[in-house]
């Protein structure tokens, strides 16, 4: 019986859980991210998509007011880092996405149709291992930014809580106190 997370359907934040593609199709011709080049083409493509969308593209186009010709660089920055291990961008994501949610709140709907459309639009360009780490990195990065936006910590595992030792009479670490 395999429970692995990525089979169960469930997350720790309730995101949209992340499915390896497997071996791609014999007749595919798809081929793998492999360069700045290929991740401009995956950015761009995202992102007119994203622009469209009824309900995270009025985040872009009306809350962010986002120029897409300046944001795309930014992007690939971002993605090449993520990929390659390039060490171009050098901005906060986070900081960002909390700017963002304070104009118009970031929900877990907007989170997983980012998902949805990142996936989407890897699987319709790539594949190969730097596609499926695209959409990896995407579920990983998408959820750690959906918790700290919720005002929870970054770990899919914060709560977790040891239980007590028996007889110690604690609650358990991580537990609030019980009472009024």
């Amino acid at each position: 019986m395999d429970i692995s997370p990525t089979k169960s359907g469930r997350t720790a934040s309730h995101l949209l859980a992340y499915a390896p593609a497997g071996a791609p199709e014999p007749e595919s011709q798809l081929a793998d991210i492999d360069n700045r080049a290929d991740i401009l083409r995956l950015v761009e493509a995202f992102y007119n998509e994203a622009f469209a969308d009824d309900l995270i593209g009025p985040i872009f186009t009306e809350v962010v007011q986002m120029d897409l010709a300046e944001h795309l660089p930014i992007m690939a920055d971002f993605w090449q880092t993520v990929l390659f291990k390039a060490g171009l961008y050098q901005r906060n994501a986070l900081k960002i996405h909390f700017d963002i949610s304070a104009k118009e709140p970031l929900t877990l709907e907007h989170f997983n149709r980012w998902l949805r459309l990142w996936s989407h639009t890897v699987d319709s360009l790539f594949a190969g291992e730097k596609a499926e780490l695209a959409k990896a990195q995407a579920h990983v990065i998408a959820g750690s930014m959906h918790r700290r936006v919720s005002g929870r910590p970054a770990s899919a595992y914060s709560t977790i809580t040891l239980r007590p030792e028996p007889g110690s009479g604690a609650a358990g670490a991580g537990s609030e106190p019980r009472g009024g």
